[in-house]
């Protein structure tokens, strides 16, 4: 992986850091990639490092009280997939797991902190993108309370077409089950909704394979859902 300084898959976070912020930062990086499945962080865990996803796709999900599942969110590359428990905790508040193959980069905690402790504008930079994580997370769960099923459906299957694969056509990273956990439904309710999609021309399912059919009929379900 090259140099933070000069890396295309830098994260704009860097951007208000000095040649010389960046080159500590550098020397404390450690660059890995792992398969699709892999565990990144359990519940529980020590936080130990920044965990920032160069390539690749996770998910974030916490176990509730009744012991139920449920994927608090998705990250895509060039996220900070642990930075909402790093200044709140001392353990993981939820895990961590690769959905794809994925390239991650880990900082030293303490070398961050360091950092963030001499730079204003980076710490204000960490504050503001801590805030927008937890608004989206916000925005989700709420978009999410006020659907019927075939509403979440909807838009679960527009959110991985327009936020993660920027395309009509794609392979669902997730089970059915994970796609239950991620939109609060039984992985029942879940394959009999997409039936329903196939049968009524809006979507092309066959596995994972999903290519919408019928976008705008879709997003109406989405919004009057």
């Amino acid at each position: 992986m090259a140099n933070c300084k000069d890396c295309k898959f830098r994260s704009p976070l860097f951007d208000k850091l000095t040649d010389e912020e960046l080159e500590i930062i550098n020397a404390s990086k450690t660059t890995y990639s792992v398969p699709k499945g892999t565990s990144i962080s359990k519940i529980g865990d020590p936080i130990h490092e920044f965990v920032y996803l160069v390539q690749g796709m996770v998910k974030l999900q916490k176990i509730n009280k009744d012991g139920r599942a449920q994927i608090v969110s998705i990250a895509r590359p060039l996220d900070f997939v642990g930075l909402l428990s790093v200044f709140s905790d001392q353990t993981y508040q939820y895990s961590i797991t690769t959905l794809v193959d994925s390239t991650f980069c880990k900082i030293d905690l303490t070398v961050m902190r360091k950092v963030a402790s001499q730079n204003g504008q980076f710490a204000l930079d960490i504050l503001k993108y801590i805030s927008k994580v937890s608004d989206e997370i916000i925005r989700h769960t709420y978009a999410i309370n006020s659907k019927n099923l075939r509403g979440r459906i909807a838009m679960i299957l527009l959110d991985f077409a327009n936020k993660h694969f920027m395309s009509d056509t794609y392979t669902l990273p997730v089970s059915r089950k994970e796609l239950a956990e991620l939109i609060d439904m039984t992985p029942e309710n879940v394959i009999r909704i997409l039936s329903e999609f196939r049968r009524d021309g809006l979507v092309n399912v066959k596995g994972k394979h999903i290519e919408i059919l019928d976008r705008k009929l879709l997003e109406k379900i989405r919004d009057l859902g």
